[in-house]
């Protein structure tokens, strides 16, 4: 599915052909993104049923936030780089039929991303711009997590402190002449292989069950992203002048 939105708004792109990007503008942003749970890109909940017990994980609502640094190189293209801060959250639920048991506790996953993206822009009018966006989210996994009750533990261990991932974005930018730009759009991150394998292990209230699930944390999800860049001047061209020979004078 992951492919089938990133090709799509490509193609969209590719059959405009009217471009407009900010030559030779470097500028500086700041950008605040929910994190939202869908099931359709593999990014909502997952359950498991081991021995009459059910094991749920449940991602909830997130955030992420971070700076943008943008790059304008043509009249066509910019690349766009920065660091963001995510904090994951999700919910643990156990239900336990044999002894009408149910518990849930929370967790929550903090990571840094950084991503590394070519942008075109499509014009709508005079200040409003349509923009898509690909590349590559390199994503820094600093520790692993464990967690605990009087009736579970939750060993979270991580595939490697760091993983690349698929990035891809679409938005709206509003641009002012003089007080910066007013982005809103929505970014798809996918790592390529799973980011961490969480280890549960269920004893129950007396503390005598020994059961066990073992669950895949993909890493996938969506964001609604809202982003202001501060106002930037174009850089001036530098113009190579020809230095004229010096003339002896004549000997008299």
């Amino acid at each position: 599915m992951g492919k089938k939105f990133i090709l799509y708004f490509l193609l969209c792109l590719a059959s405009v052909h009217y471009l407009h990007a900010q030559e030779r503008v470097t500028t500086f942003g700041l950008q605040v993104k929910p994190i939202i749970p869908i099931q359709f890109f593999d990014a909502g909940k997952q359950e498991q049923s081991v021995n009459n017990i059910d094991y749920i994980v449940n991602p909830k609502l997130g955030m992420s936030f971070g700076m943008v640094i943008r790059k304008g190189f043509t009249n066509s293209l910019s690349l766009e780089t920065g660091i963001n801060f995510l904090r994951r959250n999700y919910d643990l639920t156990i239900n336990d039929a044999d002894s009408s048991f149910s518990g849930t506790s929370q967790f929550r996953l903090l990571t840094y991303e950084i991503p590394v993206l070519g942008l075109v822009y499509v014009r709508i009018n005079r200040q409003l711009y349509m923009n898509a966006a690909g590349g590559i989210s390199f994503d820094i996994y600093p520790t692993p997590l464990f967690t605990a009750d009087t009736y579970f533990t939750n060993s979270i261990a991580r595939t490697s402190w760091l993983q690349p991932s698929l990035l891809a974005n679409v938005g709206w930018e509003y641009r002012t002449e003089s007080s910066g730009y007013f982005y809103f759009g929505a970014s798809l991150h996918r790592p390529f292989q799973k980011i961490y394998t969480e280890y549960i292990k269920y004893e129950g209230e007396s503390g005598f069950r020994n059961e066990k699930a073992i669950f895949e944390l993909t890493g996938n999800y969506i964001t609604i992203d809202f982003r202001y860049f501060f106002h930037e001047d174009p850089e001036k061209r530098k113009k190579k002048t020809k230095k004229e020979p010096k003339v002896k004078g004549a000997s008299r």
